[in-house]
């Protein structure tokens, strides 16, 4: 299979609301092309693209995939992305690799949430785009409400290149503004214009010829003197401002219809950029100087996965974005990521499910590869000798957590393997071990994310966990100095068990930890029984006193004790110096710390108020308030991680889902006695359970 010149590709990422019909719209350009022989429908789980299972339950795209077609030439990879915030992580994974941008807007519904966000995210990129208001067919469409909605938003920059002929199950056809061709179908252009269409179409006309002649100067001195432009001269102007981000036009679309799509196909090809159009890809060497790859088959391989699949059966599929050189199958690679060689077996041109094998994958193209055993999402492949490092997909942060536990024997035994497979898949869930509370935290962006995530283990890794809501590391320390006996003492039928300690605590700066320290004069507790009582002391400290919560910030010194020549044992004096530690704790007025997060929430200005009453609710402080540009202001504010286990699913519900946050542990203070008092009232309660349970 010959190399597709970097020229003849595009590389355009379909974004959008959730639901607004981006995966439809795919599916629709891939049956035009004549690609596929049936049009698969996501509500009926038939569409090729949502090939997981739990995309097809839920009727929506939870990954990222990559869907290929040709038209007059020229190889278009599609970019399907998520539309919901919860699956953020894999529509920022097609943003990374994209040269371009097809945004979807419902014509029913215009600007949503999701079309704000993704927006801003193509701003702060400088990535081309192209408008697509889909749906025109249904009950309250309208695209020049739309159109409207979307130069109130962004400006005189975005403008009407095809328009709709009729409305809602009246659509007939669409206008090619540029061209003056009404195309009724995919291949079906109509001459004649109807009457009733040109006082619009002109003024539509009119503003998109302003908005390519004003990036020209030439063509607005042409225009401004009145003089005729060709449509090549007007189609390539057009090119180098969608190119640039000065122009951003906007399409009508039906896929029900099939209305659209040919103009739609015409407007990929002849207006977004081609992988060579992007210049250099810049990243660095593994000593951290600056290099630029040219998007060239004759310059040096590098080349990003950006999204990795774990089938428990196939193994491992990567699918990467070639920047440079030519990646071939049966051949060495070297991931500069991790430093190892791997080898490339198969190449493939991924469909949906379909497959296409291939012999290799040139600079601009994507691509998958099956079983890389080093490389992960975010590795840089490249030649071993002039290797290269790309900067890694930058994903959303965790902000949503379990703690899950395995249903059964045979679930624990699988878990830890499963869970490794599930983040290695979809980097944006972490997984981590609570060595105050014990318990497995699974973190995700939202709580969609994570009920994915934990049917995803049980049909794909055939593990069956449990959720709740993790508990509180709370932490407990002392207020004052106090000293106590630790005495154990037990009479077996063989040798006995003596040990008897005299122990002090004492309170510590906040972060200091457990010290030990000794002052015995005249042996009454030898030294070589010493490490074990510091044993006793750190254990007993670890399990807790009046909460089980870690104790800490204290310093325990041994100061007397007695010993039995024959009964005295590492053992007994381990037992008598967590006994010690257990009675002075309770005369030096134990207290509970609870850890403090500090969060920065993005907010919508007209959700302000909202949002800081809600903080003040969860025993929050406001420290701060900035503004964050694009009417978004961010607060800075301390609040008890207790109250925030729920806040990403509270704080999008308050927001209409524009509201964000980042979240670190800042440090412990001070909980609450009321609080405290419940924390430990709990803990009594348990134990009782388990000692009743016991006998």
């Amino acid at each position: 299979m010959a190399l597709t010149a970097p020229e003849k590709i595009r590389n355009v990422a379909v974004v959008g609301h959730g639901g607004s019909g981006k995966t439809t719209l795919i599916e629709t350009l891939l049956h035009v092309a004549g690609v596929t022989t049936r049009l698969g429908k996501v509500d009926d789980g038939t569409s090729i693209l949502d090939t997981d299972p739990e995309e097809q339950k839920r009727h929506i795209s939870i990954n990222v995939k990559v869907a290929a077609l040709t038209h007059d030439g020229t190889k278009v990879n599609f970019i399907d992305t998520p539309g919901f915030a919860d699956f953020a992580g894999d529509q920022k994974a097609g943003l990374r690799v994209a040269d371009s941008a097809l945004v979807v807007l419902d014509a029913s519904a215009g600007i949503q949430v999701g079309t704000q966000l993704v927006w801003n995210e193509l701003e702060r990129t400088k990535k081309p785009r192209v408008a697509v208001v889909a749906r025109l067919d249904r009950e309250n469409a309208d695209f020049n409400a739309v159109l409207a909605q979307l130069r109130d938003a962004y400006g005189i920059r975005v403008v009407a290149l095809h328009v709709p002929i009729g409305t809602h199950q009246g659509l007939e056809a669409t206008i090619d503004l540029l061209h003056g061709q009404v195309l009724r179908g995919p291949k079906d252009p109509i001459a004649e214009m109807p009457e009733s269409e040109k006082a619009r179409v002109g003024e539509y006309r009119r503003q998109l010829v302003e908005a390519i002649v004003e990036t020209n100067e030439d063509l607005l001195t042409r225009y401004l003197e009145g003089k005729e432009m060709s449509y090549e001269e007007l189609r390539d102007a057009l090119h180098s401002a969608v190119r640039d981000g000065q122009v951003i036009p906007v399409i009508a679309t039906s896929s029900s219809k099939r209305v659209g799509f040919a103009g739609l196909l015409e407007t990929v090809v002849d207006m977004l950029p081609s992988p060579a159009e992007g210049g250099a890809a810049i990243g660095k060497s593994t000593s951290g100087q600056e290099l630029a790859r040219k998007p060239s088959h004759d310059e040096k391989l590098s080349a990003l996965v950006f999204k990795t699949v774990a089938d428990p059966f196939v193994g491992k599929l990567s699918f990467v974005r070639v920047y440079s050189g030519v990646l071939r199958g049966n051949a060495p690679v070297f991931d500069a990521t991790a430093g190892e060689q791997e080898r490339v077996g198969q190449i493939f041109f991924v469909r949906g499910k379909e497959q296409e094998v291939t012999e290799s994958a040139g600079a601009g193209d994507i691509c998958a590869i099956p079983k890389l055993t080093a490389s992960r999402t975010g590795s840089t492949l490249s030649d071993k000798d002039a290797p290269i490092l790309y900067d890694p997909v930058t994903f959303p942060p965790a902000a949503f957590s379990v703690a899950i536990e395995p249903s059964s024997k045979q679930d624990l035994d699988r878990l830890s393997t499963a869970l490794h497979r599930l983040t290695e898949e979809d980097p944006t869930l972490q997984v981590r071990r609570d060595d105050a509370t014990h318990e497995t935290i699974l973190s995700g962006i939202g709580e969609s994310s994570i009920d994915v995530a934990v049917h995803k283990l049980k049909d794909k890794f055939g593990v069956s966990v449990l959720t709740k809501t993790p508990r509180v590391p709370y932490r407990e320390s002392i207020r004052t100095k106090a000293s106590a006996q630790g005495r154990y003492k037990r009479q077996t039928g063989g040798h006995g068990q003596f040990g008897d300690t005299w122990v002090e605590i004492e309170p510590l700066q906040p972060g200091s930890g457990v010290e030990f320290a000794t002052r015995i004069v005249g042996g009454s507790v030898p030294r070589n029984f010493w490490p074990a009582v510091e044993k006793g002391i750190r254990e007993a400290a670890e399990r807790g006193v009046i909460a089980g919560y870690p104790l800490s910030d204290f310093r325990a010194t041994l100061y007397d004790g007695s010993f039995h020549s024959v009964d005295s044992s590492e053992m007994s004096f381990k037992i008598a110096g967590s006994l010690a530690l257990q009675s002075c704790v309770k005369e030096a007025q134990p207290f509970l710390l609870e850890p403090i997060m500090e969060l920065e929430v993005f907010v919508p200005e007209d959700h302000m108020g909202d949002v800081l009453s809600d903080l003040n609710s969860r025993r929050g402080r406001v420290l701060g308030m900035d503004d964050a540009g694009a009417g978004i202001r961010s607060i800075k504010a301390h609040v008890p991680m207790a109250e925030t286990f729920r806040y990403a699913t509270d704080l999008r519900s308050m927001t209409g889902g524009r509201g964000t946050f980042t979240s670190t542990v800042l440090g412990y203070e001070e909980c609450p006695s009321h609080i405290a008092q419940k924390v430990i009232a709990e803990h009594e309660a348990a134990k009782g359970e388990e000692t009743a349970a016991a006998h």
